[in-house]
């Protein structure tokens, strides 16, 4: 093939091929692309920061504290970077146009959590706050003037049981407000 050349009679540089990289020097995690071309680390980040801006945007519109202009706006960033037709470039220019430097906000808030977690002290309930009752009680012992008596925690104490629970005992027998005739 006959070299080409350009108008005024230069001719093209030669075509340079890259040289293919040793499979045992390429590091399988950040060469291998995703489907949004981008390496895991990259789109991992990008996740993290994607879900950020959306929780923020989704409390903003729960706090009723926009106008309806802003919640408008709010709404429509909140859709598009919902989607997933929409390009990442696309969402990151929301991202950056709805919060600014969303990424040193990020950092930021990720501090002051950080700062009250470590100030949280976990504190171990004492066994004695939860006391449980149990109830005994015997029908020969209320027939007999006896009093029954109240299990606290394997310590017993004399309480009226009328103070707990109220017995009505009353003569009128048992009955359904149905007629068998009206069951079938």
């Amino acid at each position: 093939m006959a070299p080409k050349f350009k108008p005024g009679g230069k001719r093209f540089p030669p075509k340079v091929t890259p040289k293919p990289v040793p499979q045992q020097l390429q590091n399988p995690q950040s060469i291998e692309p995703s489907t949004s071309g981008l390496n895991l680390e990259t789109e991992n980040k990008f996740e993290l920061e994607l879900c950020w801006c959306i929780q923020q945007l989704e409390l903003s519109m729960t706090s009723n504290k926009l106008g309806d202009k802003q919640t408008r706006e709010a709404h429509k960033s909140l859709k598009l970077l919902k989607s997933n037709n929409v390009p990442l470039v696309q969402k990151r220019q929301i991202m950056r146009t709805t919060f600014g430097d969303y990424r040193a906000k990020m950092l930021q808030e990720e501090k002051k959590h950080s700062k009250s977690a470590s100030t949280v002290k976990i504190i171990v309930p004492k066994p004695n706050e939860n006391k449980s009752i149990f109830l005994k009680k015997a029908k020969g012992l209320t027939e007999s003037g006896v009093e029954p008596s109240m299990v606290t925690n394997g310590q017993s104490s004399s309480t009226n049981i009328a103070q707990v629970f109220r017995q009505s005992q009353t003569e009128e027998r048992f009955q359904f407000n149905f007629t068998a005739s009206d069951v079938n």
